[in-house]
């Protein structure tokens, strides 16, 4: 067949080496073929394996850790070794472009008010939901005598969207979390009033949801977080992640 005829005429990418191996490396890492913290194969028997050159082998290493799923130690005793996913490192790339678009700190919090509800939508939906909740209740009983609130708070929107089962949500959520989690503690009151006051709004929450109105739980808690969002808003006016993120 000739170009045109089908075929687009533009180039073809062809993956390099080190590319090719650090795929083949990740899904072994992923499917557990590889568990974690265990020892890959010496960078002798990884280069016969695979036909490629020792800087083949290195670079293929350095994605790996870029993407920290190996850990690379230096030394007679040295050596790749398989470690499990870190959802910072999601984070961090999600901060870098909302830092690269001049994301403001107060659209970050907007997003999280609308994607808290649907955890409470999700339990109520769960099968499982009065034992979730009872579960829930216990971790919310906890948050009285924890010192920093934000913690908490973010521990049981964690475990909220882990109980009902839904594991990108809870994936997402914390990405995000992470990327303002310093800022986070700054701008969430931990005062006896206000660390009250988030209780009896979760705890009204999770009566609905286990009630089986997720609508209701969603639309109320809702409400509640654009009410946070806008007190953010007004302290953090005009500021973007750029301003107040550090670490990335």
């Amino acid at each position: 067949m000739s170009v045109g005829q089908g075929v687009t005429s533009g180039r073809v990418r062809v993956p390099k080496t080190a590319e090719v191996v650090a795929r083949t490396l990740r899904k072994q890492i992923v499917n557990g073929e590889i568990a974690e913290g265990e020892a890959l194969p010496s960078e002798a028997a990884l280069m016969e394996h695979f036909a490629i050159s020792r800087p083949s082998l290195r670079e293929a290493f350095r994605i790996l850790e870029s993407e920290r799923l190996i850990e690379v130690r230096r030394g007679s005793r040295g050596g790749a070794r398989a470690v499990k996913p870190d959802i910072a490192v999601a984070a961090r790339y999600l901060g870098v472009i909302m830092q690269f678009d001049c994301v403001p700190l107060k659209d970050v919090f907007i997003a999280r008010a609308y994607f808290e509800p649907l955890g409470f939508r999700l339990l109520a939906e769960s099968a499982d939901r009065e034992a979730s909740t009872k579960e829930l209740r216990e971790l919310l009983d906890g948050l009285i005598e924890t010192p920093s609130i934000p913690a908490a708070y973010v521990e049981f929107f964690l475990r909220m969207f882990g109980l009902a089962g839904n594991r990108p949500m809870e994936l997402l959520y914390g990405a995000l979390t992470e990327v303002v989690g310093s800022e986070l503690e700054d701008v969430t009151e931990t005062s006896p009033e206000a660390g009250a006051s988030i209780r009896k709004g979760l705890s009204k929450a999770l009566d609905l949801a286990e009630q089986g109105d997720g609508h209701a739980a969603a639309e109320f808690w809702t409400k509640q977080m654009l009410g946070a969002a806008e007190g953010v808003a007004e302290s953090h006016a005009g500021k973007t992640l750029v301003e107040v993120t550090d670490d990335y």
